[in-house]
């Protein structure tokens, strides 16, 4: 069976010109074909599976009863950790039409841009065998690309959907906080920030996903006619962009201008001091989730953790939690909010906010990529729960993509979604394949 999009399988599944099996059966042998030399499959639900249009589920906070749960921790996969429960958004997928035919891999404790665990197969992009997929939802990225499936489930707190989705030439949604129901991974403390969605090649398929699982939808604003500022660059810590990350921010610029919007270079002032005033207070907040995620691993192994078990950076993290106390953790966490508060207002003026998704439009694997490479334009979004998409935008050199992520405020999710479908025609990605690519 050739590749068709989820929202053309589950249109065919719906009038009977494909069967549910058969759908499944076409994702099962795509994976079969493609995992062996990308990595993208934590574990296989082959015989689980039922009927319907195939996905991924990221190994991370989502879980399916009965089946393995390892988080991208070797530990656990040796101690043959299942999950006990199925948390609401996995419980809502298979009722929809589709079948969950296996696990994703991410980095340990889903914590990571580069999806390549101890103990685990790295993922390699299907792209460029011998760079990363990205993290934390690199599995499902490279799972989409090759063509595996045309859908997968990835989440996203600082970027974990939007880096791998531009790395491996996807569209990707980060929903307004609060609409979709989200779960934090290993322990962690639920928050705003983490949010869950999908990857897709086709921005139709995220759509169709949104429409499911967000009521009532009202109709999708038409109108492309938006003002938009431009931020090309790091307006704080002065990192270098990769000029084709500009380039690339640029070439959506000009198709938004020829689509009657005003386009210029502004961007929210918060963002020119944000990480010197909360840089670190993050680092205690995230400090602070450490803790309880050893308590989890250390449930789910039903003995303590030893150094073996998890990366070293989280033990040192909980220790240095246990230094501070709670007034300087309330604190830390306040002055977080108090700095990026003054972002959203930025869009009572503006509709749409441009970045590049990355500084970088990719990484070797075996390196330890840093916010050099990641950027810094993702995670203050998160922190103020507004949407933001990455749209994919071919490189005039070679074609190889680059991503562009696209902020909006909160609740503009339609708008997005809409904007993404008509770049895509405009752009032209769906006309392109990665040299590893399961037709």
């Amino acid at each position: 069976m050739p590749w068709i999009s989820a929202s053309d399988q589950l249109r065919a599944q719906a009038v009977g010109d494909a069967h549910p099996v058969e759908l499944r059966d076409a994702g099962i042998e795509r994976c079969e074909r493609t995992n062996p030399e990308i990595g993208f499959l934590a574990s296989a639900l082959y015989e689980r599976a039922p009927g319907g249009v195939p996905i991924l589920l990221k190994d991370a906070g989502q879980e399916l009863a009965g089946t393995p749960h390892w988080a991208g921790l070797s530990s656990l996969r040796d101690a043959g950790s299942t999950s006990t429960t199925t948390t609401a958004l996995a419980g809502r997928l298979e009722p929809a039409g589709f079948s969950i035919i296996g696990k994703s891999a991410c980095p340990a404790l889903a914590n990571g841009v580069t999806t390549e665990p101890a103990g685990f197969e790295p993922t390699r992009n299907p792209w460029d065998l011998t760079t990363s997929a990205g993290g934390s939802s690199g599995g499902a990225a490279a799972a989409v690309a090759c063509g595996a499936v045309p859908l997968a489930h990835g989440s996203d707190a600082t970027g974990s959907l939007r880096f791998p989705a531009a790395l491996c030439g996807l569209v990707t949604l980060v929903p307004s906080a609060g609409l979709i129901e989200s779960t934090a991974p290993c322990g962690q403390p639920s928050n705003a920030a983490w949010r869950d969605f999908f990857l897709a090649r086709d921005a139709r398929d995220l759509t169709v996903l949104f429409e499911m699982l967000v009521e009532p939808v009202g109709p999708a604003p038409r109108s492309q006619s938006f003002r938009v500022g431009v931020l090309d660059h790091d307006p704080e810590l002065g990192l270098e962009v990769d000029p084709a990350c500009q380039g690339a921010v640029h070439a959506v610029a000009t198709a938004l201008e020829q689509f009657g919007s005003r386009v210029e270079p502004e961007w929210p002032p918060a963002l020119d001091t944000l990480w010197q005033r909360a840089g670190a207070a993050l680092s205690i907040s995230v400090d602070a989730t450490r803790p309880p995620v050893l308590r989890w691993v250390a449930e789910r192994l039903g003995r303590p953790v030893t150094e073996d078990d998890v990366p070293v950076e989280v033990i040192e993290a909980a220790r240095r939690d246990a230094t501070r106390t709670p007034v300087e953790r309330a604190e830390a966490q306040a002055t977080i909010e108090s700095t990026v508060r003054p972002l959203a207002s930025w869009w009572t003026t503006y509709d749409l906010l441009l970045t590049p998704a990355t500084f970088r439009p990719g990484w070797p694997l075996g390196s330890t990529p840093g916010l050099d490479a990641c950027g810094t334009l993702a995670a203050p979004f998160s922190l103020t729960g507004q949407p933001s998409i990455v749209v994919p935008v071919p490189r005039p050199t070679d074609g190889a993509p680059v991503g562009v992520q696209i902020v909006g405020p909160h609740g503009s999710d339609q708008s997005l979604l809409r904007l993404a479908e008509v770049l895509q025609e405009h752009l032209g990605w769906l006309r392109r394949c990665p040299p590893v690519f399961v037709t």
